[in-house]
C-alpha cells in the first residue's frame, strides 16, 4: 500500500509530512513529491528531506507561466508515478497531481481551509473526497460539484498537526541577535498566488515603513516571500531585520512579542502558539480568519493607520496581552483534535479496503 503526496508549499510540507510519519508507524508506504520554489527549497534543505523527489518549479506571478510551468510538470510527473505506483494520491489543490490521479485511476484526496482558491474549480470535481476544517460549510466545497458526502470534516486549525508536541528553541534568536519577546514579526502577504492576482498590497509595504521608523524599544523583524520583497524590504531602517530565505523554525513565531500576518497559515500558528496577533490580509478573509476573530483570537485591518494603532496599543500592555492570548489558545486547542492522525487513520482504511479488494 502506497500513498503519494505532493508537496507544493512551507504549509503543505509541515502538513503532509506529519500525516506520513503516522503513516509509516502503520507500515504504509509514502511517496513526497515537489517542485523548486524559493520559499520551500531553503525548508527541504534545512529538515534534509533529500528524499523528497523534486520535479518541475513554481510558475511566477503570471497565469500563463504557472500554465506552462504545470504542463511542463505534470508531463514529467506521469514517468515517476508509473514507476512507483502510488494507491492513493493526497494534495491542497495540485493541479498536476488531480490531472495524473484522473488520468490514471487513482484516488485523489484533497487537504484544504481555503475553498477560495481558484484551483478548486478543476480539483475539487475530481477529487474523491475532500477533508477540511469543521468550521467551513460543506456548501463551500459542494458548489464545485463534489457530493455533500464525500466532505469530510476533522475539528482542527490545520497547523495542530505540526504544532503537536512543539518545543521553543532560542537558538534561532542567537543566530539572529534578537531578545526573545522583544520583537515585532511581521509576515509580508502573497504577490503571486492566483487567488491574489489584482488584490492591492500597497497598504502593508506602507505599514512596514512606518513600524521601520516609529518602533521604540522593540526590533522589527521581517519575513519575506520573495526575493523582489526583499530587495524592496533593504532601504528600510537598521531597526528592521530581513530573513533573506524561509526559516524552518517555528520557535520565531513562538518568541514574538506580537505578530503581524499578511498570508494565513502563520497567522494560524501564532494564534494557536498563544501569540498576540493581527492580520493585514490584503484580499477577502478566509472562513478560518473569521472563525479566529469571532472567537476573539483574531483582529483583522485593511489600513496602515488602524494597524498601526492597534500594534502600539498592544505592545503597550504586551504581557498582559500575551496572557491572555495564550490562555485563549489553550483553550481553542483543548477542543481539537491532530488533522494529521485522523486523515492518517482514514486513508490507512481506505488503502485496506482497496488492497483487499
Amino acid at each position: 500500500m502506497k500513498a503519494w503526496f505532493d508537496i507544493l508549499t512551507p504549509k503543505q510540507f509541515w502538513f503532509f509530512t506529519s500525516i506520513e510519519k503516522v503513516l509509516r508507524e502503520y507500515g504504509i508506504e509514502v511517496l513526497l513529491t515537489s517542485r523548486r520554489y524559493e520559499q520551500l527549497t531553503p525548508i527541504l534543505e534545512d529538515v534534509g528531506r533529500r528524499d523528497i523527489i523534486i520535479v518541475g518549479e513554481f510558475g511566477g506571478g503570471s497565469l500563463l507561466g504557472k500554465l506552462k510551468t504545470s504542463v511542463k510538470r505534470t508531463v514529467e510527473l506521469v514517468d515517476i508515478i508509473e514507476e512507483h505506483s502510488p494507491d492513493i494520491c493526497v494534495s491542497s489543490g495540485s493541479l498536476d497531481m488531480t490531472r495524473i490521479s484522473f488520468g490514471l485511476g487513482i484516488p485523489h484526496i484533497l487537504l484544504s481551509d481555503t475553498p477560495e482558491s481558484p484551483v478548486n474549480r478543476y480539483c475539487v470535481p475530481l477529487s474523491n473526497y475532500v477533508f477540511t476544517p469543521w468550521i467551513i460549510p460543506k456548501d463551500e466545497w459542494v458548489k464545485y460539484g463534489i457530493s455533500g458526502r464525500k466532505v469530510l470534516k476533522y475539528r482542527a486549525l490545520d497547523p495542530v498537526a505540526w504544532l503537536d508536541g512543539f518545543r521553543p528553541s532560542k537558538r534561532i534568536l542567537y543566530e539572529f541577535g534578537i531578545d526573545e519577546f522583544n520583537y515585532v514579526l511581521l509576515r509580508m502577504p502573497e504577490t503571486q498566488a492566483s487567488y491574489l492576482i489584482g488584490i492591492n498590497t500597497e497598504y502593508v509595504m506602507r505599514l512596514v515603513e512606518k513600524l521601520a521608523s516609529n518602533l521604540s524599544g522593540v526590533k522589527l523583524v521581517i519575513l519575506p516571500r520573495y526575493g523582489e520583497q526583499a530587495i524592496q524590504l533593504k532601504s528600510l531602517d537598521k531597526n528592521a531585520i530581513i530573513f533573506e530565505r524561509p526559516v524552518s523554525d517555528h520557535s520565531i513565531v513562538y518568541y514574538a512579542s506580537l505578530f503581524v500576518g499578511g498570508g494565513g497559515t502563520m497567522t494560524q500558528e501564532a494564534v494557536l502558539m498563544g501569540v498576540p496577533t493581527i492580520s493585514v490580509y490584503p484580499g477577502r478573509l478566509p472562513a478560518v480568519h473569521r472563525y479566529l476573530i469571532d472567537v476573539g483570537a483574531l483582529k483583522h485591518f485593511k489600513s496602515w493607520q488602524s494597524a498601526l494603532k492597534e500594534i502600539s496599543k498592544v505592545l503597550k500592555h504586551a504581557e498582559d496581552v500575551r496572557d491572555n492570548q495564550m490562555k485563549l489558545a489553550n483553550r481553542l486547542k483543548r477542543r481539537m483534535v491532530n488533522p494529521a492522525k485522523v486523515v492518517a487513520e482514514w486513508l490507512k482504511k481506505a488503502l485496506s479496503k482497496s488492497s483487499a479488494r
